[in-house]
């Protein structure tokens, strides 16, 4: 029974793992574009040419968003969300892990799959009249509003897949609370 879980979890990990591969190579794009912009608008202005684009700025912008889109659900993968980490350094790896599952329940979830729910109809709209930008050579506009529900889609199954990963994890009753360790390799804290 522990199986299908297990291998959803897997799954889970594999696609958000490959769309952080997307975000990862997308930064070095979006740099090349972002220094090919600013050398474009002085090179430009220099020999009286245009460089630059609306269209060049804009693929700077979505290139970013995919990044910050797509790296939701890895970087809860990985750990790496900030935490206001005040009272959990002091608590039992049991009272941590009931904690995360409940911040997943009651926050993350409904907030992930919230978003998702609210984004897909702006995004449909969008397709169903080829929506483009508003500035002159400016880029379509339905993949950049795509990557909104995408992104929370992929973060709220990532918040499942740490709920079945919690659930499954081998339960301690340690009272006293987590070495400087422990508490260094959970991630960042505030």
């Amino acid at each position: 029974m522990s199986q299908p879980p297990r291998g959803m979890v897997q799954l889970v990990d594999r696609l958000n793992a490959g769309a952080a591969w997307l975000a990862r190579w997308s930064v070095l794009l979006m740099l090349a574009i972002g220094i090919w912009n600013v050398i474009g608008r002085y090179l430009g202005s220099a020999i009286g040419v245009n460089l630059s684009s609306n269209g060049l700025i804009e693929a700077q912008w979505y290139l970013f968003d995919l990044i910050f889109l797509l790296g939701l659900g890895w970087t809860l993968q990985k750990d790496g969300h900030v935490r206001v980490d005040v009272l959990q350094s002091r608590w039992s790896e049991r009272r941590r892990q009931r904690q995360e599952l409940r911040g997943i329940f009651v926050l993350l979830l409904p907030f992930a799959f919230g978003v998702m729910a609210i984004a897909i109809d702006p995004a449909l709209q969008s397709w169903s009249i080829g929506e483009l930008s508003p500035d002159p050579g400016g880029l379509p506009r339905t993949w950049v509003k795509s990557l909104i529900p995408l992104g929370f889609l992929l973060l709220g199954l990532q918040g499942i897949a740490e709920v079945l990963r919690l659930i499954r994890a081998p339960r301690k009753d340690k009272t006293e609370p987590p070495t400087a360790e422990e508490t260094h390799n959970r991630g960042p804290a505030l």
